[in-house]
């Protein structure tokens, strides 16, 4: 039985939807999108909200959308009452896809969870033939598929808007079944990883060793890129109320960074560096809506961002970034400034060392200016993002961290401006897939609480300066499932399956934290992650990440 309570849910958020609702009755083939996390975060994502439109852009083929539950609906959920499609109100079981966009690790329990209420073995060796195919992608399982292998019938690695249409069109060809041909059709098209087509391999030690393909099937997988994103743009089909970023068209201004932090994966998957075209964007401005979400991963680099920040404050528009640097061009500071009050920079490391360590070597004085000047032109609260544990850290980096903020306002006083509220938010490094910190280990859950309670104590009641942070255990879990293998992920879907804590699970199957993230990993050693050829070599990226003269 359907939940009712849900389906209620849906119609309130549907009824407060701009733009075009896509999915359509009537199809030859019919894919349920899921976003494993809320509602409000799920329309926040450009990259779900471009996936919902491509889908629904093959001929023949309807795609409806569906959220993690709100919690206080999961009760009925866990009591057997069936998840329910956002438009269409169709239990998932009833489509021939379920499809998971999956932009965080953490939402690999989400995962298994909505695999769950939606009646549905989220382990796909034990799932019925007669069950929809489980389709994953995103940039989290396209860096390292094999956490989500266990899960998955088909893994998408890479940008979807080329890769998607293709492979909706051989399982209209082949049909829905979990046949051999319709596998190994899928696995010719670059980009597509088949999991049941290539096996794991361990050492009687349990050491990951590699994973060969099973008969004639390509070995690596090829990450995809999107050839023509910079003629075509890219923008939500839909705009709601009840999203990170309320009444907000968000449109998509770059792929890729020239920065190459060492820490970035993004940066590092998404290549080449591409900028959509001026007159693509200079077009989004003439959509309806009061306000403009710009998002990418190298804004600061888009050679008319002026230009078209002018042009949307001209037309009574109010502009927002995902995300900036703090050497952005100063016009668009100060336009981040004056209208939102609020401008956030990820800052990454207090000292000029570490960040050269991190790849991001912008001089301390500045940052400083840059910060001075966003609270000059209007700036009442400054969000910084600092992370804890990178590579190399010191005793001194961590009183940085103290010392920082205080600067900051001593610079404001001596300057007669008006004292900003500054946001101190604290991140544990996780080492990421396919960068040059790949190899490096991450710091244990003790190490990570201390460092993290010297730079709180440090600025208890200090007025005007406020720490928040990201918990240490969740952190953990996001290195786990980054450079995890099939192991970790099986063992995780175990401990949603049982009520367990994912800590206890994993030691229950005999895994080890030691051995996944608190190691430096061996120069030669395998990595799940090979299964993926991103076009960086290891010794390559090995080079970029080994410190003589820092």
């Amino acid at each position: 039985m359907i939940s009712r309570a849900l389906a209620t849910a849906w119609d309130r958020l549907l009824k407060d939807e701009e733009g075009t609702q896509l999915c359509a009755q009537g199809w030859d083939l019919s894919m349920l999108l899921f976003f494993p996390n809320l509602y409000r975060v799920g329309m926040a994502n450009l990259g779900f909200q471009t996936i919902y439109r491509i889908a629904n852009s093959v001929p023949g083929v309807s795609c409806d959308r569906c959220f993690l539950p709100d919690p206080s609906l999961t009760p009925f959920l866990d009591k057997g009452e069936e998840l329910v499609s956002m438009e269409l109100k169709l239990a998932p079981r009833e489509f021939h896809i379920l499809a998971f966009s999956v932009s965080f690790e953490p939402d690999l329990f989400n995962v298994i969870r909505l695999l769950r209420w939606s009646k549905v073995e989220p382990i796909a060796s034990h799932r019925r033939p007669s069950d929809p195919l489980v389709i994953i992608g995103g940039i989290v399982p396209s860096a390292n598929p094999e956490p989500f292998a266990v899960l998955a019938d088909i893994i998408l690695v890479g940008e979807g808007e080329e890769l998607l249409p293709q492979v909706l069109e051989a399982i209209k060809g082949e049909g829905t079944g979990k046949t051999t041909k319709l596998f190994h059709r899928l696995s010719s098209i670059p980009g597509v990883y088949i999991p049941s087509l290539y096996r794991p391999h361990y050492d009687h030690f349990g050491r990951f060793m590699g994973v060969t393909p099973v008969g004639d099937v390509p070995m690596p997988i090829r990450w995809r890129s999107w050839g023509r994103f910079c003629q075509e743009g890219n923008q939500a089909p839909l705009i709601t109320q009840h999203s990170v970023f309320p009444g907000t068209l968000l449109v998509e201004v770059s792929r890729g960074c020239p920065h190459l932090c060492r820490f970035c994966l993004s940066a590092h998957l998404y290549r080449p560096v591409r900028m959509v075209e001026k007159g693509r964007l200079l077009k989004s401005i003439d959509r309806p809506c009061q306000k403009l979400g710009l998002m990418g991963t190298s804004i600061s680099h888009y050679p008319h961002l002026v230009q078209i920040v002018d042009k949307a404050v001209s037309v009574g528009k109010e502009v927002s970034f995902s995300s900036l640097r703090v050497d952005a061009p100063l016009p668009v500071l100060r336009l981040v400034s004056q209208q939102g009050k609020r401008a956030t920079f990820g800052i990454e490391a207090a000292t000029e060392r570490l960040r050269r360590v991190a790849g991001k070597p912008i001089p301390q004085d500045t940052i400083m200016e840059r910060l001075l000047y966003c609270v000059a032109h209007g700036a009442r609260t400054l969000k910084l993002y600092f992370m804890i544990g990178l590579p190399t850290e010191m005793e001194e980096d961590i009183e940085a961290l103290v010392s920082f903020p205080k600067e900051l306002l001593h610079h404001c006083r001596k300057e007669s401006l008006p004292l900003p509220q500054v946001h101190i938010s604290l991140s544990p490094f996780v080492p990421k897939p396919h960068t040059p910190f790949q190899w490096f280990p991450m710091d244990t859950r003790e190490t990570l609480r201390a460092k993290i309670r010297k730079v709180e104590s440090g600025l208890r009641g200090i007025k005007r300066v406020v720490v928040t942070g990201e918990g240490p255990k969740w952190s953990l879990l996001q290195g786990l499932i980054s450079k995890g293998d099939r192991k970790v992920g099986e063992a995780l879907a175990l401990s949603v399956a049982n009520d367990k804590d994912w800590l206890n699970a994993i030691k229950g199957f005999n895994l080890s934290l030691e051995y996944y993230l608190h190691r430096m990993r061996d120069m030669d050693e395998p990595f799940p992650w090979e299964i993926v050829d991103t076009g960086w070599g290891k010794e390559e990226l090995r080079q970029r990440g080994w410190f003589s003269n820092t």
